[in-house]
Order: structure tokens, then sequence, then C-alpha cells
């Protein structure tokens, strides 16, 4: 198992582009990275961005570096990882009251393991790396900490917060941004948990291909029958997404594929409802350049675009319905 002196660390740095920005700066172990959060730089910016609002603070937020906690990537993608952290826990607890902010990074940093624990720069989240008493295997490493949370809280003292947990932050490849704040702890020398997690097995879904494609409704109950399910599923999706605050908005892009996916049963109708969720998704941000310049836009073109299409029980039993209609 790695020990932390073994701990290494992708560090991105682009003040342009951002989160945009996905070929690493450099790699760092965990004493530089110490280093880069106390660093007159970082100072400077989390304060400006303590005080900022709307578009202004997304501005500053980019001009924050950040590094992937789960390792070293030639480029950040899952498939990039080149050296992985198997014994870290990254934690991003946020929509917490100031007050209840400081007592988690407090409690945090008070139990075994605790390598980082520092409050968000607007005080209402704490950022925290834990190193853990046991390996998590790289292929399941989102499944495995997201099916554990309640036994992370459980053991990390803070159960009437697990609902803040961030899942996206267990992601493999998922960004995690350097800020600076004067409560904050460090730890060089922080001992693994004499806990661990079991490591859950990822799912493999078996692909099944559809086996009706590029169909005319022969009838108008039959197409609008068709419409009826597609256009529950658009709404769905569309509540969903004006539901989203700003740091949940990119990772849930991909949402768009489930619609997508299944229009080859009813590809007459995927103009109306690719504007539909184009706009939808374009809505979440504050102006249409926010929603180009973050790179929403080229996400949802380029899932759009390589969806594969999907087998679909329902819509394929509505359409025998009516294939086998006397004539």
């Amino acid at each position: 198992m790695k020990n932390l002196k073994e701990w290494e660390f992708s560090l991105f740095f682009d003040a342009n582009k951002g989160l945009n920005n996905c070929t690493p700066f450099q790699s760092i172990n965990l004493e530089r990275l110490f280093e880069i959060y106390t660093s007159q730089y970082l100072k400077e910016k989390s304060n400006e961005l303590s005080q900022s609002e709307g578009r202004e603070r997304e501005i500053l937020k980019s001009q924050l570096p950040y590094f992937t906690p789960t390792g070293v990537y030639s480029y950040r993608n899952n498939a990039s990882i080149l050296n992985f952290n198997s014994s870290i826990l990254p934690l991003d607890i946020d929509g917490l009251t100031k007050q209840d902010a400081l007592r988690v990074m407090r409690t945090l940093s008070k139990q075994r393991g605790c390598v980082l624990s520092i409050i968000s720069p607007r005080g209402k989240g704490v950022k925290a790396l834990f190193y853990l008493g046991c390996e998590i295997d790289k292929n399941n490493f989102y499944q495995t900490l997201e099916s554990n949370i309640n036994t992370i809280a459980k053991n990390l003292n803070i159960e009437e917060f697990e609902e803040n947990i961030d899942k996206a932050q267990f992601k493999l490849c998922q960004p995690f941004f350097i800020s600076y704040n004067v409560f904050n702890h460090f730890d060089l020398k922080a001992k693994p948990t004499h806990w661990g997690i079991e490591n859950k097995p990822k799912k493999i879904k078996e692909y099944k291909p559809p086996t009706i494609t590029q169909r005319t409704p022969t009838s108008s109950i039959e197409e609008k029958r068709i419409y009826a399910y597609f256009d529950k599923l658009c709404k769905k999706d569309e509540m969903f997404f004006a539901s989203l605050k700003a740091g949940e908005r990119h990772a849930n892009i991909w949402r768009v594929g489930g619609v997508c996916s299944n229009l080859h049963y009813a590809p007459y109708l995927e103009f109306e409802f690719k504007d539909r969720l184009f706009n939808a998704v374009c809505s979440m941000y504050e102006n249409y350049d926010e929603f180009v310049h973050s790179r929403a836009k080229k996400t949802f073109e380029d899932i759009w675009e390589n969806t594969s299409p999907k087998h679909n029980e329902i819509l394929e039993q509505i359409i025998y319905e009516y294939q086998n209609l006397p004539k």
C-alpha cells in the first residue's frame, strides 16, 4: 500500500482556460502541494474569490490551480492515469453554513488519517484528503466510495452531514481546486485510518442492440404514444438541469445521452428533443458566452454525436403492438 511519501499528483494551472485545461502543468508530491496551498498567490486569489459574486466569481475560480488527488495523469481523463494513489480518500463537503463548515473542518482534522482539511474561500464548504488504511481498486474507485458514503461519514464523525458529501469528487480524474483559508489543517506525517472500506465491483451492463430502428409510425395513436414517452424523458431532464447548482452543471451534461440513445426509434423527433435539451443545458449558465467558454456546448455536442443507440423495451413494445395490427 502506498504511503504518504509515495503519493504524487498532477497539477493543472492555466489562468485563461481554468477547468477547461486538461493538460497537466507538472507532477508534484504532497509536500509541494502544501507549499502551493500556502503560497502568496493562493492567499490573494482566495481572498478575492471570497468577496466575489456571479460571473466575476467564475473568472476568479478559473485562475486557481487544481490537482488530481488520485494520481498522475498525462491528460485529465480516466484512461490517461499513469500513477495511482490507491490509499487516498478525497472529500468535498459543500452546502454548509459557515458555522457548520468550521465544525466539520475541525472534526475532520482531529481524525486519524487526516492529511488535509481546509475551508473553502466562501466559508461554506470543506475539502479534505484522508490516508486510508486500505487500498481501493482503481477500476472501481467511484463505485467503491459512492457505495460506502455512510461508512465514511460514520467513521469520520460527520454522519449528520452525509448528504453534503459531493459524490462527484469520487470520480477518478475529478479536479480538486486549491484555495487558501486561515482555517486549515495539513499533516505530512498522518497515520493511516484504523478503518477501511470494502471494494465494490463495477457493474457491467451487457450491451443489447436495438431490434428496431428508423421506425415511421403507422398511425396517429402510435405516434402520440412514442412522442409522450420522449416528452416525459425530456421534461425530467429539463427539470433536473434547472435544479442544479453551479458546481454540478458540467458533470451532469452526460444525462442528455439518455434521450439521444433512444431517438433511433423515432428519428423524426430528433430535431425537437435535441433542441429542447440543448436549451435546457444552456439555461444552466448565466449567458450563452459562459455556456461556450466553459466548454459545456462542446460537451453537449460530443455526447450527442457519440452516444450509441440502445435497446428500449418500452418503445419496442409500443412499436410491436402497431406492427402487428391487422391491415
